[in-house]
């Protein structure tokens, strides 16, 4: 009956620390898969509150960012903005810490603060539907050309000549011609023309 009851007893323990090494081990686990490199985007790490957070420059489209936008440091302290007020019109958001619970400070949405990748030229591309307004659209705008290819339009050429006051956009408006003009069509680099986009006219 004592050698018996001890079988039992060295069984439970056994059962005890086998089963907390695999709890030890998952926790260990999650711990290390929670805090991976930003470096595999968009698989970003997650907070205790299951938001993602992370750098908007890994993310390469609108759908991919992180719940929590890095936005810089304040007192040494990593500063993430909420994703819709990333997003959202410009003007002075929270900043938050990475727990998106305690504000750290405010940070100053700009117009042109958009999640758009950027060519090696520095420019920004791609399409105008994902901008809030005609100030944050990009630099290079996808566009089809003429004869169905597609690349890009610089945004300056696609807006044409601003005018300086109502008698001069009177004058351009004028000068136009009701055929509308053609524009280069531009690979990503901003630079190798690929074809003509056709603005205005019929």
């Amino acid at each position: 009956m004592y050698s018996k009851s001890n079988r039992i007893l060295i069984g439970v323990v056994f059962i005890v620390c086998v089963v907390g090494g695999v709890m030890v081990f998952q926790s260990t686990y999650d711990k290390s898969t929670t805090n991976q490199s930003h470096t595999n985007s968009p698989n970003y790490p997650e907070n205790e509150y299951g938001q993602t957070y992370g750098s908007a420059n890994e993310a390469t489209s609108v759908e991919l960012l992180p719940d929590l936008v890095h936005a810089g440091s304040v007192n040494g302290i990593n500063g993430y903005l909420l994703k819709k007020d990333y997003l959202g019109e410009p003007g002075d958001v929270p900043l938050y810490d990475v727990y998106g619970k305690t504000i750290i400070g405010s940070f100053h949405i700009s117009a042109k603060n958009i999640n758009y990748p950027k060519n090696k030229n520095g420019q920004t591309y791609g399409s105008s539907s994902d901008a809030t307004s005609p100030e944050t659209e990009p630099e290079l705008i996808s566009a089809t050309g003429v004869d169905g290819t597609a690349g890009y339009v610089l945004k300056k050429d696609l807006d044409g000549e601003l005018p300086k006051s109502p008698e001069e956009a009177i004058a351009i408006q004028n000068s136009r011609s009701p055929d509308g003009r053609d524009i280069p069509l531009f690979d990503v680099d901003g630079e190798t023309v690929i074809g003509v986009f056709h603005v205005g006219g019929k």
